[in-house]
């Protein structure tokens, strides 16, 4: 996932001033000096906004995750927040609806997508196209004045004004259903959009936001080459969602001065590696640029991002990588690890690690599936997460028995006791709380990360 970008311009040292706070600030080789801490960040930009997508109907209140991306927005003075789509599960509790119509900043401030999870949920399953537009009528977006809804009532226009500054949000239905592209995405949407770029007129002080749910995580490659090129080139910001992964894409020809693509992951329920959160957007001044960071909520703390999950896009420029702090040691992609001596094949790994988990967390059994075993020759940290697919923290939960061999079968046996207390992912646990209606105070969390410990195990054999 992590893409180092060489940077060929070299920024010089210079100094920017803020016109709503009359301090400065300086870029020094993509990064900003002296900005240490969110705080600091908020204080020289001119203002803010986020990014969220993939809840599927998890609030405040039912999933800390969110509680935390809305108590760091609130702190941060986000201006307004950009929904990508599956906001709402049927069949699950779907507390974010009453949060939202009980909230008047959210019903004020909130810009959903419909996606697949709204089209199930307003209508008759995921490929019921553009009935999740009804999502809208949650926080009465046709009755804002900066917005434009579509005949079709699933996609819509926005100018948000933001002291002097205009965000242009293009919001399009492209849900995982019908699988067929020139249904899901059809031309018509694809028109909408070229249509809408062409119609802004693009100022100093306009930033430009596409976003759709999209299918495969990103919707940049189903337009032509012109559709894709006034695309890259007039937009600031290109959003997708769906795989739950965050992640940016380059498109050849467009490393530098173009659109930044990325995929805003998921504040509660990220697949593979990627963490827990939401994308926060600063918007600085003088040039005018975007600092573009994946804040992680499966942590306590806001914290300014290391350079896999933070970018600065300088409207009209180039996108740097930048690095607040240094990437943690399961973060650090390429650290090596070790020089396996031999294979070890997936069986082998899921197996004995497992084991090895559970023991270190002084549980009675451990489950972590793996999608690969491990090669022989040097192991780096991105080896040991593509073999897990994973990356996460190591909960543990007690499940009687008869629920553990409904769900697991013989891959975990009993062994002739009443309940059983498992070591598994993080997401594996919480997911089971869902899907279980249970308490979550059969949960124990750990300090334990998956990825150290196979380290660990590894370092062992």
């Amino acid at each position: 996932m992590k893409i180092i970008l060489k940077i060929t311009l070299l920024l010089g040292l210079f100094i920017i001033p803020s016109q709503c706070n009359n301090k400065s600030y300086q870029f020094e080789n993509g990064k900003i000096k002296g900005v240490n801490s969110i705080q600091q960040l908020d204080s020289v930009a001119a203002f803010s906004f986020a990014i969220m997508s993939d809840n599927k109907g998890d609030s405040p209140s039912s999933a800390v995750q969110f509680a935390r991306m809305v108590k760091w927005m609130k702190e941060s003075n986000d201006r307004f927040v950009i929904g990508l789509g599956d906001h709402v599960k049927k069949g699950w509790d779907n507390s974010f609806l009453q949060f939202i119509k009980t909230s008047t900043w959210w019903q004020q401030n909130f810009y959903p997508n419909a996606a697949d999870g709204e089209n199930e949920f307003y209508g008759k399953d995921q490929g019921d196209w553009g009935a999740g537009g009804k999502i809208f009528q949650e926080v009465e977006l046709s009755a804002n004045p900066q917005v434009t809804v579509r005949e079709n009532g699933c996609e819509y226009y926005a100018a948000i004004k933001e002291q002097e500054y205009r965000i242009h949000l293009i919001q399009l239905h492209f849900p995982d259903r019908p699988k067929d592209p020139a249904i899901a995405f059809p031309e018509d949407s694809r028109n909408y959009l070229i249509h809408m770029l062409k119609q802004i007129n693009k100022q100093k002080n306009d930033i430009i936001i596409a976003a759709a749910h999209s299918r495969s995580g990103f919707w940049i490659d189903l337009l032509t080459d012109e559709q894709q090129n006034l695309v890259m080139t007039k937009c600031d910001l290109m959003l997708s969602a769906t795989t739950h992964f965050f992640e940016r894409k380059i498109i050849p020809g467009y490393e530098d001065n173009s659109a930044l693509l990325i995929n805003t992951g998921s504040v509660t329920y990220p697949n593979s590696y990627s963490p827990y959160g939401y994308v926060q957007v600063h918007v600085l001044e003088n040039p005018l640029s975007l600092m573009v960071q994946y804040i992680d909520t499966g942590q306590p703390e806001h914290r300014l991002q290391h350079s896999e999950y933070a970018f600065i896009k300088i409207i009209g420029g180039k996108i740097l990588n930048t690095n607040f702090r240094p990437p943690p040691p399961w973060v650090d992609m390429v650290r090596p690890v070790i020089q396996l001596k031999n294979n070890i094949g997936k069986e082998k790994l899921m197996t004995e690690f497992s084991d090895y988990c559970a023991a270190k967390v002084n549980a009675e059994q451990g489950f972590f599936p793996v999608k690969s075993g491990l090669l022989k020759g040097n192991i780096t940290v991105r080896d040991l997460v593509t073999a897990l697919d994973s990356n996460d923290i190591i909960s543990k939960i007690s499940l009687d028995s008869a629920t553990v061999k409904n769900i697991f079968g013989e891959l975990i046996p009993a062994n002739n006791r009443s309940t059983i207390e498992l070591a598994m992912r993080r997401k594996m646990v919480r997911n089971l709380i869902n899907i279980l209606h249970i308490d979550d105070s059969t949960i124990k969390k750990t300090n334990e990360r998956e990825v150290m410990l196979l380290e660990e195990w590894l370092q062992k054999q």
